[in-house]
């Protein structure tokens, strides 16, 4: 390699180097002799090359500012922009300053942009008041300009004045009754009689496990500046009709006054923050909250946290009232339509078209995948707070109710028997006071924002939990094996769910189902929703515990909780390759999926993967167009099973079904062998999902596709297309696009999950550009801001990722089905209607080899004391002496098979071969002593390698 310039070739000198074997030429000091054409040539025995370029001096200057920012007075509410352009060469950085702290991207309260030269307020209160700056900089110096901002109101002084200590101690006082009243009857109507399955999906919420301090803070402090608002109107003579319509008190409200409600309110503090000092362990597995994940961002992707957001919300009085809340107000110049509307007219479909290449199964991992990163903290009450109604009395929208009223065209409005209540009910999402962090504005509070309940993480939480207690409710801790609990077996001696026990939320209250049970228990709650859902779940929990098991008989020496995290970390790899190998390249189409997602590239501490609200609330609800209105149930030969298969509306939390009508494989072979429902412009949902969740008139209806829109509405979500032109590119099609005119006027009105579902796909792909956009740029922040995801170095052995990268959910449903022998390799792609013998044998699937988990000895980071490793030993000994042939219990050691009776009413086997007993009846225990029994006859527990049956009315036994 050699380079020249005006003909003669360059040779290191003080001015020249020449580095990476004459690869890189520098040339230092620069100077106007050196300006000019130079050339690089690269030769050897066959030949040579040359490429030429041109340097020259720029004429560089230092910042001038030629736009100086304003300093401006305005009134509550209103959007204040200031300019900063600069000139200079090379281009200046810009940056705002609020009273002398940066202004971060980050705050959606504020804008940024043409280059960081504007800032722009979206909504000014008395918080914004202060000093702005905006300072330039570039190699060649630096220059800043100031202007001030002031929110004012005339008589300002007199409601500051009026709003004493004690004042607002009152308000808040009442703003805690208001809540807590209408929390407490919420929960108290949930124990109230039989209920339709769809009265049940109402109410379930209300039985959320989740931490309410956050939201109910948030909730407190919302009411407060509502009764704010209530005192100043009936009590003081203040200018209100001078204050813009639907705004919020929080604009002129005092910055002490805020912050007064804020503490008295409980708003002020995030969730508990954990250390994350405890290295040995962090590094190695996640926690169950998604805490110590991110060691400098530890509240990234964390459970009880608030969304992100993609754009800033938009609210009708810029605070926390969604768009629409008054009907009357217009937005670009017309109202925003009603929900149901748009439903019965563009989303409904009664026909559908089943999909040429894909199976039910994308719909179901879809749903179990969203179930596993996402639960917006649903509401916590369905009673206003400041009347006591109840929403499903009430069509008002009264906090926390926003209901959606029935148009004149809704069929259940035009029989001769109507509902009791004209409208559809529906509570807002719970919001939170934020994530503990604040940013360099003291705004803690400004719009009203969701909050995830669970992690962000594709980490099994829907299987595990995403708290320490859900998690440990959910693991059998009376043996030391890294099992899940489980309370009955099938016929095939594989374990179902357990049940859920304590909650006041019984699935066997649902009055549409003969012999209704108790719910079963997941690591997510809405494990009971529908009955192909619930096999997922069943399916993963026998993965875990196939896989556990394997676990302890290749390493005798770990302990219970090794092999559970081990199992645990394991699994979270095997949902992460199937989504993103599998799932996803279908979902965004192949050309999608390259340029939106591409190839890892690492671990990235400083990528957010908290989600979006936009991608909770309207993107991943794509997968709504896709559901079959039919549940398919098959056999071993893949014909409909002789109960039939199930409408959709007769699955939803008929746990009962799944034990009484074949189990787990007929619905899981209904999903990997029949299509999926084609998204389609004109079959966009099905009316199962919108029309037919109610079997009387007088019940309260439920309707997907109304809610889909109003939950948007309720999240504040922007939508997308500024005119119709832009609109025709994504909606090519002109009856859909006549049909939105009609109903809401401006392209600028539409609902972004409306605007969603109805674009042109891309090409191979499910969903349209937009979608493609949001869920690409989501998907990729999962994978590469996780510290744990399975591909990132370290986190596990080269050998067990070369294991890893072979797992199909084929081979999950081989392994964990009951008769489960025949399935195509990749269960999401669909081949038309063939025979069993198309479907391949279980035997030739390719599987995980677990072996490569094998470990002579894990200590950890920190060693083994002699004491520790003495005990290891006699375990190791015990396995190798007795494991497999006999008990070893309080009177002597027990064979294999050996049955006895240790009292009158309890009857012990000894299992040492790990065989599963199938019982159909249980009864409840809790520790180590069987405490009472329930109204069944008998149960089975395990201690060890022994198995006990307790008969009727037993009371009491020591184990």
């Amino acid at each position: 390699m050699t380079w020249h310039f005006k003909g003669e070739q360059i040779r290191p000198t003080y001015k020249y180097s020449l580095n990476l074997n004459s690869s890189v030429l520098s040339i230092y000091p620069f100077q106007k002799s050196d300006v000019g054409k130079y050339i690089c040539v690269a030769s050897n025995q066959n030949g040579q090359v040359q490429h030429s370029f041109e340097l020259q001096i720029l004429n560089n200057s230092a910042p001038l500012i030629v736009d100086r920012p304003e300093s401006k007075v305005v009134n509550p509410g209103q959007q204040v922009t200031f300019v900063c352009r600069i000139s200079g060469q090379p281009p200046p950085s810009v940056k705002w300053y609020f009273n002398g702290v940066e202004i971060s991207h980050d705050d959606l309260h504020i804008e940024l942009t043409q280059r960081d030269n504007e800032l722009t307020i979206i909504h000014a209160t008395r918080e914004d008041e202060g000093v702005y700056q905006c300072i330039a900089r570039n190699a060649l110096g630096m220059t800043s300009a100031n202007a001030t901002l002031k929110v004012y109101l005339p008589n300002q002084h007199i409601l500051d004045e009026s709003l004493t200590n004690e004042v607002l101690e009152n308000i808040v006082k009442q703003a805690k009754e208001n809540v807590n009243r209408a929390i407490n009857q919420s929960k108290s109507s949930i124990n109230i009689g039989e209920m339709s399955p769809w009265e049940f999906m109402k109410m379930f919420k209300f039985n959320v496990p989740q931490d309410a301090a956050l939201t109910k803070a948030r909730e407190i402090y919302e009411q407060s500046l509502l009764l704010v608002q209530q005192y100043v109107r009936d009590g003081l003579k203040f200018p209100i009709n001078q204050l813009p319509m639907n705004f919020s008190f929080e604009s002129i409200l005092a910055v002490s006054n805020i912050q007064t409600i804020m503490e008295l309110s409980g708003c002020v503090t995030g969730p508990f923050r954990n250390p994350c000092t405890d290295m040995c362990l962090y590094s190695k597995y996640r926690t169950y909250d998604g805490q110590c994940n991110n060691m400098e961002h530890q509240f990234w992707g964390v459970a009880q946290t608030p969304f992100r957001r993609n754009l800033p919300p938009i609210y009708e009085n810029g605070f926390n009232t969604p768009v629409g809340w008054n009907p009357e107000k217009l937005y670009f110049g017309f109202r925003k339509p009603n929900p149901r509307l748009v439903s019965m007219k563009i989303i409904s479909t009664e026909e559908i078209t089943p999909h040429f290449g894909y199976t039910a199964m994308m719909k179901q991992w879809g749903q179990f995948l969203a179930h596993d990163i996402e639960q917006t903290a649903p509401g916590l009450a369905r009673q206003t707070y400041m009347k006591g109604a109840i929403c499903n009395k009430t069509c008002e929208n009264l906090d926390p109710c926003y209901n959606v009223p029935m148009p004149p065209e809704d069929p259940r409005m035009q029989g001769e028997k109507k509902p009791e209540i004209s409208c559809i009910e529906m509570e807002r999402s719970s919001a939170t006071c934020g994530s503990g962090q604040t940013g360099p504005i003291y705004r803690q509070l400004t719009y009203r924002e969701q909050m995830n309940i669970l992690t962000a993480f594709i980490d099994g939480s829907g299987i595990y939990g995403s708290a320490e207690v859900d998690a440990l409710n959910l693991r059998d801790l009376f043996g030391d094996h890294g099992l899940l609990r489980f309370d009955i077996v099938s016929e095939t001696q594989k374990p179902y769910l357990p049940f859920e026990r304590e909650s006041s939320m019984e699935c066997r209250r649902n009055r549409s189902h003969e012999n209704p049970i108790s719910c079963f228990l997941a690591g997510d709650y809405r494990a009971n929703e529908q009955l192909a859902l619930l096999s997922m779940h069943t399916l993963w929990l026998r993965e875990h515990n196939r896989i556990a098991t394997i676990f302890l008989e290749i390493n005798p020496h770990w302990d219970g909780e090794t092999i559970y995290q081990e199992t645990r970390k394991l699994i979270g790899a095997m949902l992460q390759v199937i989504t993103y190998e599998h799932w996803l390249p279908k979902v965004l189409g192949p050309d999608g999926y390259a340029e939106l997602i591409g190839p890892y590239k690492g671990y990235d501490p400083e990528v957010n993967p908290t989600l979006a609200n936009s991608f909770s609330a309207a993107a991943l609800r794509f997968g709504h167009t896709i559901v079959n209105p039919i549940l398919y149930r098959l056999d071993k030969n893949f014909e409909p099973i002789k109960e039939g298969h199930i409408p959709l509306h007769e699955a939803f939390f008929a746990p009962e079904r799944l034990l009484s009508e074949g189990g787990i494989d007929p619905l899981l072979r209904g999903l990997f062998a029949m299509p999926m429902k084609t998204p389609k412009e004109q079959q966009l949902v099905n009316k199962e999902l919108t029309h037919k969740l109610f079997s009387r008139v007088e019940e309260s209806m439920y309707d997907l596709a109304t809610i889909n829109i109003q939950r948007g509405r309720d999240h504040g979500l922007p939508g997308v297309p500024e005119t119709w032109d832009d609109l025709a590119d994504d909606v090519p099609n002109n009856n859909t696009r006549a049909k939105l005119k009609e109903l809401y006027g401006h392209p600028g009105n539409i609902d972004l999950w409306v605007g969603l579902i109805l674009e042109r796909r891309l090409a191979g792909a499910l969903v349209g550009p937009t979608i493609g956009c949001i869920l690409g740029d989501q998907f990729r922040r999962l994978r590469t801001g996780d510290r744990f995801w399975y591909e990132n170095e370290g986190v596990f052995t080269p050998l067990q990722l070369q294991q890893i990268r072979k797992t199909t959910l084929a081979a999950v449903l081989c392994n964990s089905g009951d008769h489960i022998h025949r399935v195509q390799r990749d269960v999401f792609e669909y081949r038309g209607d063939r025979s069993i013998k198309f479907y391949e044998d279980c035997e030739l699937v390719p599987q995980i080899n677990l072996n490569v988990w094998q470990s002579c000895c894990d200590k950890g980071c920190a060693s083994y004391s002699a004491e520790e490793s003495i005990i290891q030993s006699r375990k190791r000994r015990a396995h190798k002496t007795h494991g497999k042939h006999m008990c070893n219990v309080d009177d002597g050691m027990k064979r294999d098979g050996d049955v006895w009776k240790p009292d009158q009413c309890t009857t012990c086997e000894c299992k040492a071969c790990y065989s599963w007993i199938y019982l159909l009846k249980i009864c409840h225990f809790t520790g180590r002593f069987l405490k009472f029994c329930s109204e069944y006859d008998l149960t089975l527990f395990q201690v060890g390698q022994i198995w006990c049956s307790v008969e009727k009315y037993c009371r009491k036994l020591s184990t």
